[in-house]
Parts: structure tokens; C-alpha cells; sequence
């Protein structure tokens, strides 16, 4: 698998996703997805606090399982280790969680979970626009003084406030925030089932375009839609597939899918993951599978390349 440079950092263009280990993927599951991923030669492992809780709340479950797994392998050192806090009660997702108290207290339980002593990146899950982003980015700065965190970035953050965010840092002599990580794929949303999460618009791509910032895209292949939709023209759509991307404009795309396909030879799912990989800004798709095989065929997208052509024909996002 291809690596691409971030900071001092060498990682690779497909990080894997770990949102279910823990909770509909069991630790042994979670184990063999992450070993075969490495043995691809990956080395971005993205988590978060809350992952892992969806179904039951189990405290970290998530970076818990990947803290076991790193210390059973002895690889700390070969992971580019990515996590997120900051994230509001699921039973009240309007609450903010961003004092410097809470942030501080969900990094200190993240590193104990993980059983390391620094994250390389740590990510705020959520935003909150009424809290003043000086308080919010000397906070950050703190965990990278202190040694927690080797760099910052956010997650589901309007690119006015990424911008603003960044000018105080410069004024201030604070560490500035090195990414971001929307949700982005290929697909067109049409509708997001958690109205507090932010993906890809126009704006936030222009942003990144023009800032060079890179973007760590979650849910990456929309749920499996193109690929879902390719083998069984749209049989194995569920309710919520449908609400979040199955229109006309997504149902083009894969038939621009399918003609570079037959150019090219690669998959559904790797053209669309390809696609991502190409921007012209670093963007690294982070992708969750439940099978071994599935994270296997994740070599052909990552040693994927699309020309610009191909690229612009799929879809433009501005």
C-alpha cells in the first residue's frame, strides 16, 4: 500500500476505521481486521472515544481493543495512531463537551485505553460554535506541549471555524490544527442522519484546496452503496442507504463507475476509494470492514491510480 506524506510523517493513503470494534465486531474479529491491514504494510489506525459504545456503553471499547492489540504485537511505534474526543452524550447530542476540563480528562482516558503515551493525532469529535475557539485551541495547544498529542485536528467542523481556528493560532504562537476530518466519499449526500456531523460541501473542499490542510474522509465508501447497488441494482439498499444517497445523480456516478471499470480493471470499491485518494489536496479515506477479505482487498485501491480525467469524470465537488 502506498504512503503519502503528513508532517514528519509517512502513512498510508487508506487508514483503517475501528467505529465498531467493540461493539458489532468482537475483539478477536478486531484483532485478525487490523493484522491483515498491516500486513498490507498500513499504518493508519484511526479511533475515537466513543467508539465502540454505539450499541452498549462500554467506556472505550474501542481504543481499548487497539491499545491490547498494539501491546500483544509489539507495533506502537510502526502505528500512525489517530483518536477523537470531545463528543456529546449520545442521549443528548445538543450538550457540548469541549471545556478544557473535558478534553483534558477525555485525552488522559484515551491514552490509558490505547496504553501509550501519545496519540500522533488527536481530533475533537464536534464543535461548539458558542465557545470561544481561542479557549478551544489553547486547550489543544496544552496537549501538545505536555507530550499527548504530536499533532491536532477536528472532526465535523464548518471550514469558517477551521480557518478561524487556524488565524488564532498564528496570532498566538499555538499550535495550529494539521487536518481535519469530514464525512467524504464519492457519493452525493443527500441527507445526514446525524444532523451534527458535517461531510464534504463545496466550501470545505475549496478550503482544503486552497489551504493544502489533509482530509481524513470517514465513511469513505458510503456505507457500501455503489458496491451494493453494482451487484444487486439496489436490492440490498436499507431504509437508511436510501434517505442518505440512493438518488439520480449517485446512480450516474455509477455508471461512470462501471465505464471506468472496464478501462481500468479495478473494483467498485476501489475506483471510489482511488477517487477520494486523488483530490488535489491529501486526503486519506479511513475504512471499516467486517471481514478479513475485505480489508485483503484493500491493496488494489491502495496501489489505485486515477488520472485527472477519470477523477473529474466521476464527480466534482465544486
Amino acid at each position: 500500500m502506498r504512503k503519502q506524506s503528513f508532517g514528519k510523517y509517512e502513512i498510508s493513503v487508506i487508514g483503517m476505521g475501528t467505529a465498531e470494534f467493540g461493539g458489532r465486531h468482537p475483539e478477536g474479529l478486531a484483532r485478525d481486521l487490523l493484522d491483515a491491514y498491516v500486513s498490507l504494510g498500513g499504518n493508519l489506525v484511526d479511533t475515537a472515544r466513543v467508539y465502540g459504545d454505539f450499541v452498549t456503553p462500554k467506556n472505550g471499547e474501542s481504543e481499548k481493543i487497539v491499545g491490547r492489540w498494539m501491546e500483544a504485537r509489539g507495533n506502537r511505534r510502526q502505528i500512525f495512531l489517530s483518536t477523537k474526543g470531545g463528543h456529546p452524550p449520545f442521549n443528548d447530542m445538543q450538550r457540548s463537551r469541549l471545556s478544557p476540563e473535558e478534553i483534558r480528562g477525555d485525552m488522559a482516558a484515551s491514552l490509558e485505553d490505547l496504553r501509550t503515551d501519545h496519540v500522533d493525532i488527536y481530533f475533537l469529535h464536534r464543535d461548539d460554535p458558542s465557545r470561544p475557539v481561542g479557549q478551544i485551541m489553547e486547550t489543544l495547544h496544552s496537549l501538545v506541549e505536555n507530550g499527548s498529542a504530536r499533532m491536532v485536528g477536528v472532526s465535523n467542523w464548518a471550514p469558517a471555524r477551521i480557518r478561524e481556528a487556524n488565524a488564532w493560532a498564528d496570532a498566538h504562537g499555538l499550535t495550529r490544527l494539521s487536518a481535519n476530518q469530514p464525512q467524504f466519499s464519492l457519493a452525493e449526500q443527500r441527507f445526514f442522519l446525524d444532523p451534527t456531523t458535517r461531510g464534504m460541501d463545496a466550501e470545505t473542499w475549496r478550503m482544503h484546496r486552497e489551504t493544502g490542510m489533509p482530509c481524513f474522509c470517514f465513511s469513505s465508501q458510503a456505507h457500501g452503496y455503489f458496491t451494493r447497488l453494482d451487484t444487486r441494482d439496489g436490492d440490498a439498499l436499507t431504509d437508511n442507504l436510501r434517505r442518505e444517497f440512493d438518488c439520480p445523480e449517485n446512480r450516474a456516478i455509477l455508471e461512470r463507475i462501471r465505464a471506468i471499470r472496464e478501462e481500468t480493471g479495478l473494483s467498485v470499491s476501489s475506483i471510489a476509494l482511488a477517487w477520494l485518494i486523488s483530490q488535489p489536496f491529501p486526503a486519506f479515506p479511513l475504512v471499516g470492514a467486517s471481514k478479513v477479505e475485505h480489508v485483503l482487498a484493500l491493496r488494489e485501491a491502495g496501489d489505485a491510480m486515477l488520472t485527472e480525467a477519470q477523477r473529474d469524470l466521476l464527480r466534482t465537488v465544486v
